[in-house]
This record gives C-alpha cells, sequence and structure tokens, in this order.
C-alpha cells in the first residue's frame, strides 16, 4: 500500500462523516477509506459510521457490504487476532441492537449467521427479527419472519444470549420489564417488612405499658 494512499486516510474519514455534504459523497469518500485501511482502522471507522443515521444509514450501505467482505477475507484467510475478530464481531452485534434500515441489517444478519459463532440460535438474533416484523414492506416482513422462524425452531433452554461471550452488548428488550418487575417486587417486600417491624414495635410498646401499669 502506497504511504500516500495512507496520508489521505484523515481527510477520507473527515469527507465521510460531513452530514452536511451528499451522501454520495460521504459513501464514496467511506468506501475509499474501508479499501486503504488496516482491519484494526476499518473497525474504529465503522464504529463510528454506525452511529451517523440521518437519512436511515443508506449513505453507508454500500460501505457496510465492504466492510464486512474485508473483514470476513481476513477472517477466512486467519490474519486478525481473537481479540480483532471480537472487536469486529461486537460492533456489528451491538449494531444489530438498534439497526438503522433492513437493508443493511439482513447483510450483517447473514455474515453474523455465518462468521459469529451462536448467532444463529441467539436471543439477540431473534430481537434483531422482531424489530422488522409486522411492517407495511411485505418483502421485508417475510423475509424477517423467516429468521424469526429459525430461532424459534430451538426450545428457550437452547438459544443462546451472546452477552456472556460479549458482556459489553446492551440489554435485550425483554430484560427491561424484569428489570422493573424486580424493583416493585422488592418494594412490595419491603413494605412488608417495613409493616411488620412497625406492629412489633407497637406490640413491643402495648406490652410495655401494661407492665408498668401492673407494677
Amino acid at each position: 500500500m502506497k504511504t500516500l494512499d495512507r496520508e489521505a486516510l484523515p481527510f477520507l474519514e473527515e469527507k465521510s462523516f460531513m452530514t452536511n455534504a451528499p451522501s454520495f459523497i460521504r459513501g464514496r469518500a467511506a468506501e475509499v477509506y474501508v479499501k486503504i485501511a488496516d482491519v484494526e482502522e476499518c473497525i474504529e471507522f465503522m464504529r463510528k459510521a454506525f452511529g451517523v443515521n440521518d437519512d436511515k444509514g443508506f449513505w453507508r450501505f454500500s460501505v457496510s457490504r465492504q466492510f464486512l467482505a474485508k473483514i470476513g477475507a481476513a477472517f477466512d484467510a486467519e490474519e486478525t487476532s481473537d481479540a480483532i475478530k471480537q472487536r469486529a464481531l461486537l460492533i456489528l452485534l451491538e449494531h444489530m441492537q438498534a439497526p438503522a434500515n433492513p437493508s443493511e441489517a439482513s447483510k450483517i444478519d447473514e455474515f453474523l449467521a455465518q462468521k459469529c459463532e451462536g448467532y444463529r440460535q441467539s436471543w439477540q438474533r431473534m430481537d434483531v427479527a422482531q424489530r422488522f416484523l409486522g411492517g407495511e414492506n411485505e418483502k421485508v416482513d417475510r423475509h424477517y419472519r423467516l429468521i424469526h422462524e429459525s430461532v424459534t425452531q430451538f426450545p428457550p433452554e437452547q438459544r443462546i444470549d451472546l452477552r456472556k461471550r460479549f458482556p459489553d452488548l446492551p440489554p435485550l428488550p425483554d430484560d427491561v420489564p424484569a428489570r422493573g418487575r424486580m424493583k416493585v417486587a422488592f418494594a412490595i417486600i419491603a413494605g412488608f417488612v417495613a409493616l411488620a417491624v412497625c406492629a412489633v414495635a407497637a406490640w413491643l410498646a402495648a406490652r410495655r405499658r401494661k407492665v408498668r401499669k401492673a407494677a
């Protein structure tokens, strides 16, 4: 790789994230960046890119596919360490917990199903599918319904929570109500305990008064 090419990386990164620039300019700059940069640089670049969703992420659709092809080839050639591979999979999994559009999510889902052990039958994949079910686009609904069915064929006890392997992944949507119910349960228990303590204190006070009167 020419040194001159690498010297262009800061410029290309700046152009990629200029939200006031036309989408095709940003997308093209991002494509060239991913082509020139090494895998680690691409991972950090895409971490930022996945957070720019002003047009539902359509500006980066082609660069997302390019990134997947690049890291996929690196995985297959065993050119990356386990740590780098873990980081690459993590940013994809994180993005898939709040995907910007169904087309990009479909490509990432396909990649993770091939490259991320346990993803095919994971709770995280089921969550992705549920996000796009029931929409107006029948083709999208049909595609994600098939994904949903492929996960639900596994009984709940056989489904995998990828947070055991990727602790930095965000909570699943169903976890939030569960935590809320636990908080309510603890509050109720605490209330009963407080009432019991008050009742015991009142009983002891009444007993002491009786003892004093008897004396």
